[in-house]
């Protein structure tokens, strides 16, 4: 009789908190998702530099600046980066990959976003 008991309780028993959680992970019309923006700067670009947006360069830190390289030459330096910049760049050894957002021929300056 108590093994007949628990197979007839056995189909009873249902988890009805299963059912709000799955209801809070359905995105609906208000569901705000965070969104992280990568860290970018302005770096200053000499006029023969042939950057465009979304090409991916290479930030070094040297000193108290940054350093914008495609391949082995320089394409863009910031002398001045935020402190919360060059404290990402001493976690990452000095050394982040990058990609340019926006060039502003005019001001000769382009935004490099670091990933």
């Amino acid at each position: 009789m108590g093994a007949e008991f628990i197979r007839k309780a056995a189909k009873s028993f249902v988890k009805r908190w299963d059912h709000g959680r799955k209801m809070l992970a359905t995105a609906d019309l208000f569901t705000r998702q965070p969104i992280t923006a990568a860290a970018s700067a302005p770096f200053d670009v000499p006029g023969g530099t042939a950057l465009r947006p979304g090409d991916s360069v290479t930030v070094e830190r040297a000193g108290d600046c940054l350093i914008a390289r495609h391949g082995l030459s320089e394409v863009g330096r910031n002398a001045h980066p935020p402190a919360d910049l060059l404290r990402a760049m001493d976690a990452s050894c000095g050394i982040a990959r990058g990609t340019v957002e926006t060039i502003h021929t005019i001001a000769g300056v382009a935004e490099i976003s670091l990933c």
